[in-house]
Formats: C-alpha cells, sequence, structure tokens
C-alpha cells in the first residue's frame, strides 16, 4: 500500500484530532508515527493508530495531557508525563534537555508516566542533529510483563529498549543505535503475526517455555514470551533499563504492586552530552572519521552487502522514501475502519 507522506501525516494528525486530541500534540505524534514508516520501522508506525483510538476511548491516556517539570537542577531535570502521548511529551522534554546540556555540557533528564514514547531513536536523531549525544533507558510499565528473564520460563519484564546517539562528521548520517532488550519488539512481533509471518528463532517461549518461532504465542492464553537479546547479556542491559528508568524516575518498576491496565506506560532515563563541550573538537572530529573509515573498509562477507554502521539503515529509508511510504496491507482494513469509526475518509493508496 502505497500512500504520500503528506497524506499520511494529514490523516495520522486528524484521526486524533478527531479523537479530541489537541492539534500541536496531534501532530508531534502523527509525524513521529509516519517518520517511524518511513525510516523502516512499521512496528512503531501508523499500525499503532487503531490501539491509542483503544486506550484513548478506555481513558488510559491523556489526550491534552502535557509534560510538567517536577525536579530542576540546570544540568538534572526530571518530568511527569501525566500520563500524556509519549511521542508529544518525549519531544518537548528532549527539546529541554538540548537546551540545558547546551548551557551545562551535558543534562541527566528522567521522565515518569508517560504513555508510549514510540520509536527511540527519533529522539536519538533529535538530539545528534543538535550536534550532541544521546545515552537513553526505557522501561515499560502498567502493561503485563511480556519478556522471559534468561533462564526462565515465564515473562517478568519487559522489551527495555536501549538508545544511544550522536553526530558524525563529514556529512554522514547520524550514528544510532536502538534496540529492545529482548529479541525483538513486542510490536514488531505483533506485525509479524498480522503479516502471518513467523518470528526469527531465538526469540520466543510458548507458555511451556518451548523455543517457538510462531509471534502469536503472545497473544495466546496463558501467554508466551519473547527472550533477551544474547541471553543473559541482553537480560542484564534490560535489568540496567528496568532500575534506572523506573526507579530513578520515579515511575516504578515491573514488579506486581504496580498497576497493570493493559497499555504501555514509559519511564526514561537518559543523559544528553555536548562532545565538543570541553576540549580539542577538530582531533575529535579526525579520530571518529580516522575510525569510521577503518570500520567501513573491512571486506564484507557478501560483496553485496558492504559492513555499515548503524544509523545507515535509517538514513537510506529515509532518502528512498522522500515523498512516499509502503505501509504493509495489513495495515489497510485497521487504518479503514478507524477512519470510519471517528468520520474521516481512508488513507486513499496511490
Amino acid at each position: 500500500m502505497k500512500v504520500t507522506l503528506d497524506d499520511a501525516r494529514r490523516f495520522a494528525t486528524g484521526v486524533l484530532i478527531n479523537l479530541d486530541v489537541p492539534v500541536d500534540i496531534a501532530n508531534d505524534v502523527g509525524h513521529h508515527l509516519v517518520e517511524s514508516d518511513r525510516v523502516g520501522y512499521a512496528s512503531h508506525g501508523l499500525s499503532i493508530l487503531p490501539n491509542y483510538r483503544r486506550v484513548l476511548k478506555a481513558g488510559f491516556v491523556a489526550a491534552d495531557a502535557r509534560p510538567e517539570r517536577v525536579v530542576d537542577h540546570g544540568g538534572l531535570i526530571g518530568y511527569d508525563g501525566h500520563n500524556g502521548f509519549g511521542q508529544h511529551i518525549g519531544r518537548v522534554v528532549m527539546d529541554d534537555a538540548i537546551v540545558r546540556a547546551r548551557s551545562h555540557g551535558q543534562c541527566i533528564v528522567t521522565l515518569r508516566h508517560s504513555h508510549h514514547l514510540g520509536r527511540m531513536g527519533h529522539y536519538g536523531e533529535m538530539v545528534a542533529q543538535q550536534g550532541f549525544v544521546l545515552l537513553a533507558f526505557t522501561n515499560v510499565t502498567n502493561r503485563a510483563p511480556t519478556v522471559a528473564p534468561y533462564g526462565g520460563r515465564e515473562p517478568r519484564l519487559t522489551t527495555n529498549p536501549l538508545c544511544f546517539a550522536g553526530p558524525l562528521p563529514g556529512g554522514r548520517p547520524p550514528f544510532l543505535v536502538d534496540i529492545a532488550t529482548s529479541a525483538i519488539a513486542v510490536n514488531r512481533a505483533r506485525v509479524l503475526a498480522d503479516n502471518g509471518e513467523a518470528a526469527p528463532p531465538g526469540a520466543l517461549i510458548d507458555a511451556n517455555g518451548e523455543p517457538t518461532t510462531d509471534p502469536s504465542v503472545l497473544l495466546a492464553d496463558p501467554p508466551g514470551a519473547l527472550l533477551p537479546f544474547g541471553g543473559h547479556k541482553g537480560y542484564a542491559l534490560g535489568l540496567v533499563a528496568e532500575l534506572l528508568a523506573g526507579v530513578l524516575s520515579g515511575g516504578g518498576t515491573i514488579q506486581p504492586d504496580n498497576p497493570r491496565q493493559g497499555v504501555a506506560t514509559n519511564n526514561l532515563f537518559a543523559l544528553v552530552l555536548n562532545p565538543q563541550f570541553d576540549f580539542n573538537q577538530t582531533w575529535r572530529s579526525q579520530e571518529v572519521e580516522a575510525f569510521l573509515e577503518y570500520l567501513l573498509s573491512c571486506p564484507p562477507q557478501d560483496p553485496d552487502h558492504p559492513v555499515q554502521y548503524p544509523g545507515e539503515y535509517e538514513a537510506a529509508n529515509r532518502a528512498r522514501h522522500a515523498h512516499t511510504l509502503d505501509l504493509p496491507d495489513s495495515v489497510r482494513k485497521p487504518l479503514a475502519d478507524m477512519a470510519a469509526e471517528v468520520g474521516m475518509p481512508p488513507l486513499m493508496p496511490l
């Protein structure tokens, strides 16, 4: 299903406005979703809109909520998202962190009680475009756990993503790492299930703890579970994200005494750095460029797939989708049904 970028943005924003979301918040959410599709992450794109409508209708997300700064110590700030749309909350909070890093050289920022923040790489790109570095840890609460601990057969964690981003010299696209600490993200499993595709081996277990490639086990009763990426290493990083984001923000962890209403709520711990704040900007740029040239000169295993650094994938997709999106066919009916329900024309393919 090919659509224009402008039509996709208008559709996403229009749906939200029809659901009584303020225009500026709807714009932030719509832009974020379309950019996720544009750079190759359909799991965090327009396919999420029907679920957002569901949680709005159920009262699990506050349509007009805005972030409140509850801690302010110059280079250390903390926010409460008041269960507002994460794509708006996250944009406002990261803009403030960038301003603080420009003044102080760095900023530690926490955020609690935000609805789904979306694709964390979006914030990494925001920071890198300003010449700064982002290191972010996110946990997920207010829903049932989905990820089994290393060696466990039942879920006790969630996908708890990590994001690292920074600018690169020579006009290169920014360095960007945006990974779940599970083998795949929950929304990725949802997209695979919707399209009738298998999950990669080693990503899932069923309710009996047996390995499977069927992503629908996450929706079964009782459910299966995602596995950490990289065995005990991904598991350990997931715990780091859980504790930094959940505890230092004040938003809480996935432990069962906290609410589990079935809607993703994110907490965040992040560090924004000015990499040129203290010394020798020229040397740093030259060192990064020399390292990249060394890295990318590595002979590839497959001549058709040269070595890349993280971030080139997103940049190539963005350039390829300069004017249009290729949405999976599986989203056509859900989006059309949602449009009819809110009294809008459907998103029309080219």
